[in-house]
């Protein structure tokens, strides 16, 4: 599907109200995909100022092209009005700069130590097999080995958490 052409005359403050005028018209039981709405919506009764439903159904289609897909048109229409409003805002919560990445757990730092071992030795294993064989070989270690290892992450994790998660700097994740 490409995308329509813009419509340059239209001022943020239109297409809030174009947003607003089509959340008014949604009726109140859709269910159906926005697509299937969109193509049944009354366009007249969403016309407003000197934009004629036509305008609107233009207008809409190249505000939608870059949404999610499968959804009712009633979270579309919100979703658009939120981006309108605060289009710097990210949907991701980030992490601060400064915190470290967590401890890896004893299994991942089984993994990470054997994996260059194994690939020198067997260079042409994928990775998927390799995975395989070295979770086996995790399995088979003694228990002495993995309670070793198992309370050193442990430990790494308690300090994580006492020195990142517990302090003032909670608030930076």
């Amino acid at each position: 599907m490409a995308m329509p052409e813009s419509q340059d005359d239209w001022s943020k403050e239109d297409i809030v109200q174009l947003l607003e005028c089509m959340e008014k018209n949604i009726p109140s039981n859709d269910r159906h995909t926005f697509k299937m709405t969109k193509s049944v919506m009354d366009w007249g009764k969403v016309a407003f100022k000197d934009f004629s439903g036509e305008m609107c159904k233009l207008k809409w289609l190249e505000i939608s092209y870059n949404l999610r897909k499968f959804c009712t048109l009633k979270e579309l229409v919100l979703e658009a009005k939120e981006n309108v409003n605060n289009p710097s805002k990210s949907r991701k919560h980030k992490k601060h700069p400064d915190l470290p990445k967590k401890p890896l757990t004893a299994y991942l730092r089984f993994f990470k130590e054997m994996r260059l071992q194994y690939l020198q030795k067997h260079p042409k294993m994928s990775n998927q097999k390799l995975t395989k064989v070295l979770s086996e070989e995790y399995r088979k270690l003694p228990e002495q080995l993995k309670l070793k290892s198992v309370k050193i992450s442990r430990k790494r994790n308690r300090s994580f958490r006492s020195k990142w998660l517990c302090s003032e700097n909670s608030t930076l994740i």
